[in-house]
């Protein structure tokens, strides 16, 4: 049967969609899934490691090194969690990642990987992320993004793209949802460019209204940072949208381009001046951002289903 190990049962639809997309799986022998965020718990099971199914997910040295940049390279919890992640990573026989990219990357990091891979894209939880029955109707088109404000998101970049609609007289509503590493940063930017249509407020919300915030919007902003695992991965909040059938914005990258076509997800560099000039063609052209949010739909519910096919497929593999 199919265990997990974790530090902490915690409530994030990473664990949740694992869950849901083993939950009916039977098989002979007990094999082991390694949420993550537990890395540790992989050293108290190293010798079950042969059973075991390390869903990798996050590079705890690149998130405080690289990304979010907590630690420099010198500090000493530095060390540690490269020395976690390496043993992690390289005497895995089974891994998980969220893309292919992210894979590379981490083996760029911590050397090359001799077992077996599987990308687990992020996906997002059904049950929660659903489409509308009714078509909504704003007054204005209806702008969302919302995140913990960390670096990867590039949320300066999303407000000048908004003051630059703004000041072209573009008409919409915008929300900022969350709080974070860079929200004091961003509300004094915020603040100075002085934004009349958006509102950032600093309050988390929770699953279910996030998701019904996506429902009344109409278009969802994804992530737009320059580092590294920004071009490395496709965040929750874009599967998220998709789900509910919204247009989604966000960064071009390889990663985006493993699973989505331009047909599906709108995608730009991270630059001001180009987010504001897509924003404003969706905002102006109904027509095409429905055309645009169905097929990302359609694309999504595919991805969805072959996932769970080639997952099972991946697990019983294992139970060979």
């Amino acid at each position: 049967m199919i265990k997990f190990l974790f530090r902490h049962n915690k409530d994030y639809s990473r664990f949740n969609i694992i869950k849901k997309l083993t939950k009916d799986l039977d098989i002979s022998k007990d094999i082991y899934i390694l949420l993550p965020f537990s890395k540790n718990q992989f050293f108290k099971n190293f010798f079950k490691r042969k059973k075991i199914l390390n869903d990798f997910f996050i590079s705890n040295y690149d998130t405080y090194v690289y990304d979010r940049k907590k630690i420099t390279k010198k500090n000493p919890r530095a060390w540690w969690k490269y020395f976690q992640d390496w043993v992690n990573f390289r005497f895995s026989k089974y891994l998980l990642s969220d893309t292919m990219q992210h894979f590379k990357y981490w083996e760029e990091l911590f050397g090359k990987f001799n077992g077996k891979h599987f990308v687990l894209p992020v996906l997002a939880d059904k049950s929660i992320y659903f489409p509308n029955k009714d078509k909504i109707k704003n007054e204005k088109v209806k702008i969302l993004f919302y995140g913990s404000f960390i670096p990867l998101h590039g949320i300066d970049v999303i407000l000048d793209a908004l003051y630059i609609l703004e000041k072209g007289n573009v008409l919409f509503d915008a929300t900022l949802i969350g709080n974070g590493q860079m929200y004091k940063k961003m509300k004094s930017k915020y603040d100075t460019l002085n934004l009349k249509n958006v509102k950032m407020d600093g309050f988390f919300i929770s699953e279910d209204k996030l998701s019904n915030e996506i429902r009344k919007s109409d278009i969802i902003l994804g992530i737009f940072g320059n580092s590294k695992k920004a071009q490395s991965v496709v965040p929750n909040k874009v599967y998220q949208a998709l789900a509910c059938k919204k247009l989604v914005i966000t960064m071009s990258s390889d990663a985006i381009n493993e699973f989505f076509t331009e047909n599906e997800i709108i995608t730009c560099k991270a630059d001001k001046d180009l987010l504001a000039k897509k924003l404003k063609f969706f905002i102006l052209d109904k027509e095409k951002r429905e055309e645009i949010a169905n097929n990302g739909y359609k694309s999504f519910c595919r991805l969805y289903d072959k996932t769970k096919n080639d997952f099972i497929n991946f697990i019983n593999e294992v139970d060979l």
